[in-house]
């Protein structure tokens, strides 16, 4: 439970600017695909809130399952313990 906590507060202070910068860095590819799809996808101060919150509902998900892959197995070997290796740590 507590990793979980952790994972979903560092995703979200990770995960939200990383987000806008990913959002920011995709306005000339939503420029050139406005003429092909006929509906505004970036405006000149960036892209449509929309867009924004479509890279967030992506990323922030993958960040959190990225971070709790990175601490499941720590945590899963540090509480594993060889039968023959108990007896070698006292």
């Amino acid at each position: 439970m507590k990793q979980n906590a952790i994972a979903a507060g560092l995703s979200l202070v990770v995960g939200l600017p990383l987000g806008w910068i990913a959002a920011m860095l995709l306005t000339p590819v939503l420029w050139r695909l406005e003429p092909i799809l006929h509906i505004e996808l970036a405006g000149h101060s960036g892209p449509s809130d929309w867009v924004f919150y479509v890279v967030w509902a992506i990323v922030l998900p993958a960040l959190f399952w990225l971070v709790r892959l990175v601490m499941l197995p720590r945590r899963e070997a540090s509480l594993h313990v060889e039968p023959g290796k108990a007896s070698e740590n006292r």
